[in-house]
C-alpha cells in the first residue's frame, strides 16, 4: 500500500482557501505553527514567575524589558527555543505597550506612546541621545501602576486565530513564503456544491469536477498517460470534463430525458460550474432541495456508467442510466428528509415540477 501511486488533484493552496473562493478552507500548516510558537514568545513576557520561563532565562538571559531572552547561540544540538525566538522580531512589531512603572518599557524602542516607536518619529532625537537604552521609568514620572503590552489586533488577549490571521496577512506572508499567495476573489458554485444535500463523496466530487479535476483521459494525458483519449460513452470526442458530463452524446440524452420529466426547454451552458450557477433553486425563482440535487446527482450517475465502462468493460443501456439516477435521487432525498415517499414511484409522482413560471 506504501508504494501505490497516488494523484495530487488539485493544488495546496487552492484547497487552503476559503470554501467561498473554491477551497475546502483546510488549515494551513506553516502559518499556523508560526502563531503555536508566537504564543510562546508571548507568554515569555508575561510568566516570569514560571518554572519553564526562569530555565529559559537562566540559559540565554533576558532582553530588554524582559519580553524576551537573548539570542540563543548554542552550538550542539537543535535548540527548540532558538527557532521559537527566530520569529520575535516580526512577532514585536505588533506589540504596543501601557506604560505603568515605565522599568520594562525602552523609551526609544518600544511602541508606548504612538503607534511607532519613538526612535522612528524623532530619528534626529534619538541621534543625539548619550543613552539609547533608556527606560520609560528613567526619564518620566512613574504612574504606580504596572506596565503591560498589548496585542494590537484583539485589544490585550493574544490569541492563535489573531496570530495566524497577521502571518496571512499581506505582504508579509508573501515575502517569507513567496511560494503561496493571497486568495483572490473568484467566481465559485460552492452554494451549489455544498449548500445541496448532496452525499459528502458527491459534493467533494462535484468540487473536484468544478475545478476540471477529475481523471479524464483529457486530465490522465496532461499527466504523461500516453492511452487514447475518445470519450467512453459516445466513442467520439476527446473526455474532457465539460464533454463527458454535459456534451457527450449520452450525457445529452440523460440531460434531455430530465429536461423534460421537469418540464423545461434549457440549452446547457459550456462548462459545468455555468450549469450549476444556472441551475440552482430553480435558475434563482424559488428554493426546492430535490431540484438542486438534480445536477449532482446526474453527473454522478454519469460518472460511475463512466467508470464501469472503463474499468469493468460494462455498458449499462441509457433508459437503465436514467433508472439508476432516479433511484439515487430518490435514496438521498429519503436519507436527507427532503422526502418522506415509501417508493420510487411515489417520489416521482409526488414531484410535480411546474415550471408554468420559468420562462427561459
Amino acid at each position: 500500500m506504501g508504494e501505490e501511486h497516488k494523484f495530487h488533484l488539485v493544488a495546496w493552496d487552492r484547497i487552503c482557501a476559503p470554501i467561498q473562493q473554491g477551497g475546502l478552507s483546510v488549515r494551513q500548516i506553516i502559518p499556523f505553527n508560526l502563531a503555536l510558537l508566537g504564543k510562546w514568545l508571548w507568554r515569555f513576557g508575561l510568566e516570569e514567575s514560571h518554572l519553564w520561563r526562569r530555565v529559559v532565562a537562566a540559559k540565554y538571559g533576558v532582553g530588554r524589558g524582559g519580553w524576551t531572552s537573548n539570542s540563543p547561540r548554542g552550538t550542539h544540538g537543535c535548540s527548540l527555543w532558538r527557532h521559537i525566538w527566530m520569529g520575535w522580531e516580526a512577532f514585536s512589531t505588533h506589540i504596543s505597550f501601557e506604560v505603568g512603572l515605565g522599568t520594562r518599557v525602552s523609551l526609544w524602542h518600544d511602541k508606548w506612546c504612538s503607534n511607532r516607536p519613538l526612535k522612528e518619529i524623532f530619528p534626529g532625537l534619538f541621534g543625539c541621545s548619550l543613552n539609547q537604552e533608556d527606560t520609560v521609568a528613567s526619564v518620566l514620572v512613574p504612574q504606580g501602576i504596572d506596565q503591560s503590552c498589548e496585542w494590537n489586533v484583539t485589544g490585550g488577549i493574544l490569541t492563535i486565530g489573531s496570530w495566524t490571521k497577521w502571518w496571512l496577512s499581506f505582504p508579509f506572508f508573501i515575502l517569507i513564503l513567496p511560494g503561496v499567495s493571497r486568495w483572490t476573489k473568484i467566481c465559485f458554485p460552492w452554494r451549489c456544491i455544498w449548500g445541496v444535500k448532496a452525499p459528502p463523496r458527491v459534493a467533494f466530487f462535484m468540487w473536484t469536477v468544478t475545478w476540471d479535476r477529475i481523471l479524464t483521459c483529457e486530465n490522465l494525458k496532461k499527466r504523461g498517460f500516453v492511452q487514447a483519449g475518445w470519450c467512453c460513452m459516445c466513442k467520439n470526442a476527446d473526455e474532457t470534463v465539460d464533454h463527458l458530463l454535459l456534451h457527450c452524446w449520452a450525457a445529452r440524452q440523460l440531460w434531455s430525458f430530465v429536461f423534460q420529466f421537469v418540464g423545461i426547454d434549457w440549452v446547457l451552458p459550456a462548462q459545468v460550474s455555468e450549469v450549476l450557477f444556472g441551475w440552482w433553486n430553480w435558475f434563482g425563482k424559488r428554493s426546492s432541495g430535490v431540484w438542486n440535487l438534480i445536477p449532482s446527482c446526474l453527473m454522478w450517475t454519469i460518472w460511475r456508467e463512466r467508470n464501469m465502462r472503463t474499468f469493468e468493460n460494462q455498458e449499462t443501456p441509457v433508459a437503465k442510466i436514467i433508472e439508476i439516477f432516479f433511484v439515487f435521487l430518490y435514496d438521498w432525498s429519503r436519507a436527507q428528509g427532503i422526502t418522506s415517499s415509501p417508493s420510487v414511484g411515489e417520489f416521482l409522482a409526488s414531484l410535480a415540477f411546474d415550471s408554468s413560471d420559468l420562462h427561459l
